[in-house]
């Protein structure tokens, strides 16, 4: 199969030489952003480690059909589970930060409210933010060729979320000032719980705080990083260390 196939996401359970009708947003993509035509192939993945190869069967304004022929195994999620903890930031930059953690293999992304950081819990719209975050996932898998979606949790209180903590976890919280580093973990580690500032970073007292729930400071290196920065380098770190980025 060409590498350069579109992919898209739908949410309907997939089989083999079935009829399946595009969603909306999904006919503008194909019809209006790639201009595709009767008989072009797309890639169509749902949460699985198959991903379908199918046809357009009928291309219209308001309906688009494609019939699947043809499936693939394609596992590419990391055997690291990493789940980001990221306290909300800026719109532009929580977005970035939603899109390029997902491109480097993240599994899950719990938005945080804290006192630094930038946005105010009794001012937000909650639902509007999931579902635009949501669409980032999507649009991030289908780039990166990740087939699972990650997981977009409801924000909560950044306390609330380093209270649940698993047996296995590994919690990681960063500072320039800690002494230790991703390298001086041993052993396979499996599950990792990071979390990451706002731009203001977090106080004192909330370092203190977030460490006496079991969490780990982490040393990424001497610079004071950006939020969206600070991200991408510990998963990035994390990958190269226990997951996939060998």
């Amino acid at each position: 199969m060409n590498k350069k196939i579109p992919r898209i996401y739908i949410q309907d359970h997939l089989n083999l030489d079935k009829i399946y009708f595009l969603s909306t947003e999904n006919r503008h993509y194909v019809k209006t952003v790639l201009r595709m035509k009767l008989q072009d192939v797309l890639e169509v993945f749902n949460d699985t480690d198959y991903v379908f190869f199918a046809e357009i069967k009928y291309i219209s304004n308001q309906i688009i059909k494609i019939k699947t022929f043809k499936n693939e195994f394609k596992k590419v999620e990391s055997p690291l589970h990493i789940h980001l903890g990221q306290v909300l930031s800026k719109n532009d930059k929580m977005n970035f930060t939603i899109q390029k953690s997902i491109e480097m293999g993240v599994n899950i992304i719990t938005p945080l409210f804290s006192n630094n950081c930038h946005v105010d819990k009794n001012n937000i719209n909650i639902k509007n933010k999931i579902e635009r975050w949501k669409k980032i996932a999507i649009s991030a898998c289908q780039q990166c060729k990740r087939n699972i979606i990650p997981k977009i949790k409801t924000p909560i209180d950044i306390f609330t979320w380093c209270k649940k903590k698993k047996k296995n976890d590994i919690n990681m919280i960063f500072h320039p000032q800690s002494k230790l580093t991703i390298n001086d973990l041993k052993g396979s580690i499996k599950y990792i719980r990071m979390i990451i500032g706002s731009e203001k970073g977090f106080s004192n007292d909330e370092i203190k705080k977030i460490i006496n729930y079991g969490f780990l400071s982490i040393k990424l290196g001497p610079r004071i990083l950006r939020t969206e920065t600070a991200a991408l380098a510990a998963i990035t770190a994390c990958q190269v260390k226990f997951g996939d980025l060998k």
